[in-house]
């Protein structure tokens, strides 16, 4: 290998590596990748600019941070699974303390007794917001969570056919192909109904039969529709499939929890609950299920028990789900969670409080509903589907939505979602729109002034 290769970023002297060469009983570094076939390794150097030291490679990095354009600097309707929400900046006061940030896998509970606790406060605070109990301390994000409970309830009902809304986030529903691939599961996809935007509950009855595990559906979908939550509930019920429901948890401050809906298995993306945009992650998934069906849950799982001293104390329980104890009859692959940004999440519920959590929720859906007015006002602008949205709705527009978008963005806006950057199939006139409880009145009307001007 080049010595050319290992020079710069490295800090090890030529003789460094060839005194860990001899301990390893190689002569060379290229010996150390003999398992690789030679026509897979690369040859020579990679096409890459030369080492700078480190005023050079800020000043290199703050340059291409400054061409970024941001929601810190734009006003941004964006939405579609991702959304701008107040963070308080005391969750990263807290979230970003030294012990929190450097706190390893708490596999020796006597050596990570606060790691242990907030990952349980986690667990019992999101049983009671979802109204299930049996909660697992996160996984990677909402469209993992969707795809892990979509395999929980094969192996709860020892069943390999899926029920799937249409009305998923494509991501969402990309994940979970590639998550049940070789499975021998069978996903079968519910319609929406064209003019309300919500489930095709007639075909949905048609589609439930003996053979199906679950039917798995987000509210709101992706069109920004709120489903009948309550109905599909009780369809679910007359079935012997499970009830899995994708969900953006702000819509709770405002209706009832999942489980008295009547859902058997609630996954949220919990981004909006103190996590930054973070250019799309890393993000959190939560899970949270009937107590019945803990031990299908993937990942960790909190317990109380006692110390040697019959003291209480906290640690990992039900362990034989996860991989590295039961192998290939774990529940999942997922051995790990989101810690973190667990934790991130149970400090804005905590700051927030039931009331502060309900008055977030009215603000996003009343100025949502108040943009949608005034853009609706607008000649040629209607709404796709008369179905109830919550802080995200879906537009149709009398010229392409791209090119109402490009003008917004030349006014510091951005104008929401083109839907066909979520399906390419999609109509091209058809915008999503996003709003939440960040965006004044003032906003609000600068965005339809400018709007019109775009049409």
């Amino acid at each position: 290998m080049s010595e050319a290769i290992l020079t710069g970023y490295n800090v090890h002297t030529a003789e460094d590596r060839q005194k860990m060469l001899a301990a390893m009983g190689k002569e060379s570094i290229a010996d150390l990748f003999t398992e690789v076939p030679e026509h897979l390794r690369v040859q020579g150097l990679l096409d890459l600019p030369p080492a700078l030291n480190e005023w050079e490679l800020e000043r290199h990095l703050r340059g291409l941070a400054g061409e970024n354009e941001t929601t810190m600097d734009t006003l941004s309707f964006l939405g579609a699974g991702a959304y701008e929400h107040h963070v308080p900046a005391v969750i990263d006061a807290i979230a970003t303390r030294g012990e929190f940030l450097t706190a390893y896998t708490p596999y020796q509970p006597e050596m990570a007794q606060g790691i242990l606790r907030f990952l349980h406060d986690f667990q019992i605070l999101f049983g009671k917001f979802l109204g299930l109990p049996a909660v697992n301390c996160s996984v990677y994000d909402g469209a993992t969570a969707l795809a892990e409970s979509a395999w929980m309830t094969c192996r709860i009902t020892g069943k390999r056919k899926l029920v799937v809304s249409e009305g998923l986030w494509p991501d969402y529903r990309e994940v979970l192909g590639v998550y049940l691939a070789g499975r021998d599961v069978e996903l079968v996809t519910a319609p929406i109904n064209a003019e309300t935007g919500q489930i095709d509950e007639a075909a949905l009855a048609g589609l439930l039969d003996g053979d199906t595990a679950s039917f798995l559906y987000q509210s709101p979908n992706r069109y920004g529709v709120v489903e009948p939550m309550s109905r599909i509930g009780k369809l679910v019920k007359s079935t012997e499939a499970l009830n899995v429901m994708a969900s953006y948890p702000m819509l709770f401050g405002i209706t009832k929890n999942p489980g008295q809906f009547g859902v058997d298995i609630a996954v949220c993306e919990g981004q909006p609950l103190g996590l930054h945009l973070n250019a799309g992650g890393p993000y959190l998934g939560i899970i949270a299920t009937k107590d019945e069906y803990e031990m299908h849950l993937p990942g960790r799982i909190v317990g109380q028990c006692s110390d040697l001293k019959g003291e209480e104390a906290l640690a990992l329980v039900k362990e034989e789900r996860e991989q590295h104890v039961a192998r290939h009859n774990a529940t999942s692959h997922i051995c790990s969670n989101q810690a973190n940004l667990a934790l991130r999440a149970l400090i804005y519920m905590t700051l927030r409080g039931e009331n502060g959590f309900k008055n977030i929720s009215d603000l996003c859906v009343q100025k949502a509903h108040y943009l949608a007015d005034k853009l609706t006002s607008l000649d040629g602008v209607t709404r796709v589907h008369s179905g109830p949205f919550f802080n995200e709705v879906l537009l149709k527009l009398p010229v392409p939505a791209k090119e109402v978008l490009a003008t917004l963005r030349d006014e510091g806006i951005f104008g929401g979602v083109a839907v066909t950057d979520l399906d390419p199939e999609a109509p091209a006139n058809q915008l999503l729109i996003a709003v939440t409880e960040t965006k004044t009145k003032a906003d609000l009307d600068r965005m339809v002034e400018c709007f019109a001007a775009a049409l």
